[in-house]
């Protein structure tokens, strides 16, 4: 009987395999013809998603061919975080066919190297005979030259790029006009924001942030929605978030904003049921105090990866009851908290439950740099923020999209240096102060404001205060305040030489650090021994110059998050003068910084290159980092010995350079890098 069972069994399958090679083909055939297809096809079974089918282009792509077999959270664990194991799970579970567009990844090639992608791809189950799902099949092709030359021709934009542009939706230019474009800087918190526009026609207008300091380090973080779309809500928002701004200025107690701010929701339409979420976060203290009025809870994530949610203080939208309440929590040192708006929850094919508990997985992962983390922020709280919301709305999104994060962190010590006053210590200082700004998360246009006129002012220093004598000491130190505000000072012990105002190559410095920070304020000590017979040369016994700028972050607002990664600050090229001589006149291409350190070379080079300024110049300064108040001083040297000769300087600076700024304060004739054709 077994016998005769097993055979016809064999049978069976004989039949089977007879009726798909008349449908499909023989085996043999449509094994190559899987195998030579130029698309990316993978088959996996099971559950856990086991490789049991790659094709030559799958391999080639991934560059790999030992993971047959093998689960794929095995097979390839440098993507975990990335959500593509759980958007495999989710479409063996629902039976569904998936499809992604464009979605960014990094995977870890045969190389060993970490690779970024984009892919289109479309995943679809794999049925058995009896129509139970036995695995899935996957088919991809690779989408990221696609996505680089579009962000190549988005940076270029061409005549229809800009016409489009210029007719874009007024409800999205309004909202974005309305939301803030910076974040502050705290010395004991990082904060971060995203804003996504929603994806269909005339959606924008709801969703709103804001992060306002409140003094002795506290700071409000609001996430809101006000009901409805359009240009309509757009100005509702603006208008609620205008009246929180004042209220936090006008009150300390949170009860007491919240009050107002109801009272003030339930007698305007536009406002009513408007929802929000607001939390106050003493980072000193580790304290929050906050309400979610109709709003999702706010999410903590611990440093050890653990995530919570903040349970609901119990009260309904604005305008729509009584006044909020009030709940408190503690977050410790290196937590986050993150606040955002229901669009990043409320998903196609997910229920909210499903939404907030995929937001903690990729909160967690990205705070613990486990997703995408090539080239990821090095702040915590950014990486957050642009993962939650790039991972969780590629499945699909239909409201607008808001994370703001506040991470918790231990203050920067300040720095200090004791110098002498000579001009290698500019260098020591310029690298010392740019590791500091470094550890503060200072912004490149901050860094840079900075950066400069520190260099002016130590320059200044080294240059007066000492002179006719040996090279004295001078202080340079650096500290963010709780407010925010970095605060540099350079003080000498010596006594400053008096300008002259004959010369009209010198006294850039002072004016040119005053015009890039908030604040310079100047303080002379008065000589110990009192008014000497030198009164006119210098009576002052030390200087300090103190200079204040409060540092900001931008907020990523924009129509597309793929393009909002996060970007590293390139290292300053050294300084170099390259020349050449077209046949009428000298070219010099300068690059990196001008400061007292290298500005006697550049005057060399300039005048070598001018043939000791017989022959007209035209010096290319769009690739000059810092200009400094010496090298506009070697500029005016050049340009006066060229004047001489009856010869001409030419400039050219970047439009959007440091450099033009400098020759733009000091009066010295250029022309942008977008004419530099014509100044040829």
């Amino acid at each position: 009987m077994a016998g005769a069972a097993h055979e016809d069994r064999a049978s069976r399958d004989r039949a089977s395999r007879d009726r798909a090679s008349r449908l499909v083909g023989e085996a043999s055939v449509v094994r190559d013809a899987f195998e030579q297809l130029p698309v990316i096809l993978m088959g996996m079974s099971g559950p856990d998603h086991r490789v049991v089918a790659m094709n030559a282009a799958c391999r080639a792509y991934l560059g790999r061919s030992d993971v047959m077999g093998l689960p794929i959270r095995e097979a390839f664990p440098d993507v975990a975080g990335q959500q593509l194991y759980e958007f495999l799970d989710h479409a063996y579970a629902s039976g569904q066919p998936q499809s992604g567009q464009e979605w960014r990844a990094q995977i870890e090639v045969g190389s060993g190297e970490i690779r970024e992608i984009y892919a289109d791809f479309t995943i679809v189950p794999w049925r058995a005979a009896d129509g139970t799902i036995s695995g899935l099949l996957v088919s991809a092709a690779d989408a990221t030259d696609r996505v680089l030359r579009r962000r190549a021709a988005r940076e270029k934009p061409g005549a229809a790029e800009r016409r489009d542009l210029a007719a874009r939706d007024i409800a999205v230019e309004l909202q974005e006009a309305l939301l803030p474009t910076a974040l502050p800087v705290l010395r004991r918190a990082r904060i971060a924001a995203r804003y996504l526009v929603a994806a269909h026609e005339q959606a924008a207008g709801g969703d709103w942030f804001d992060a306002i300091p409140l003094g002795g380090g506290r700071i409000a973080l609001i996430v809101g929605d006000v009901v409805g779309h359009g240009i309509a809500a757009s100005a509702a928002m603006g208008q609620l978030r205008t009246v929180l701004a004042e209220l936090f200025a006008a009150e300390l107690d949170l009860a007491r904003v919240l009050e107002r701010t109801t009272a003030f929701a339930a007698r305007t339409a536009a406002l009513r049921a408007a929802t929000l979420a607001v939390a106050v976060l003493h980072p000193a203290e580790g304290t929050l105090t906050y309400a979610t009025c109709g709003h999702p809870p706010p999410l903590i994530v611990g440093t050890d990866g653990a995530t919570r949610f903040l349970r609901d203080s119990g009260t309904g939208p604005l305008g729509t009851g009584p006044a909020p309440a009030l709940a408190t929590d503690t977050i410790g040192s290196g937590d986050l908290l993150l606040l955002y708006s229901d669009g990043l929850v409320e998903r196609p094919d997910r229920t909210i439950t499903e939404g907030m508990s995929e937001l903690a997985q990729v909160a967690a992962a990205a705070a613990a740099d486990r997703a995408l983390s090539a080239g990821a922020a090095r702040s915590a709280a950014e990486r957050v923020c642009q993962l939650t919301v790039e991972l969780l709305t590629r499945t699909g999104y239909a409201d607008d999209v808001t994370t703001l994060a506040a991470q918790v962190t231990e203050p920067v010590p300040g720095m200090r240096l004791e110098l002498l006053a000579e001009r290698p210590s500019v260098t020591v200082a310029r690298q010392a102060f740019g590791e500091w700004l470094d550890g503060v998360d200072a912004t490149q246009d901050d860094r840079a404001d900075l950066h400069l006129a520190m260099v002016e002012i130590l320059t200044n220093a080294i240059e007066h205060a000492y002179c006719g004598g040996e090279p004295g000491s001078i202080e340079v130190t650096a500290e963010l305040g709780d407010d925010g505000v970095v605060a540099c000072q350079v003080i000498d012990h010596g006594t400053w030489r008096r300008p002259d105002p004959a010369q009209a190559d010198r006294g850039h410095g002072l004016m040119v650090a005053g015009q890039v920070v908030d604040t310079l304020t100047v303080s002379h000590r008065p000589a110990r021994d009192g008014p000497s017979e030198d009164a006119g040369k210098g009576t002052d016994q030390g200087t300090v110059v103190t200079l204040r700028h409060r540092l900001r972050r931008p907020a990523i607002l924009g129509i597309d998050h793929r393009s909002a990664h996060g970007a590293a600050y390139p290292p300053e090229p050294p300084f170099g003068v390259e020349t050449s001589f077209d046949g009428e006149r000298g070219l010099a291409l300068v690059r990196g910084p001008v400061d007292i350190t290298t500005a006697d070379l550049l005057a060399r080079r300039l005048l070598s290159a001018s043939r000791g300024g017989t022959i007209s110049l035209l010096a290319d300064l769009t690739g000059v980092t810092q200009l400094a108040s010496a090298g506009v001083r070697a500029l005016y040297q050049v340009r006066d010995l060229l004047t001489v000769h009856e010869r001409d300087l030419t400039l050219v600076a970047a439009a959007a350079g440091s450099a033009r700024m400098v020759l733009d304060l000091v009066r010295l004739p250029h022309t942008v890098q977008g004419d530099l054709r014509s100044a040829r």
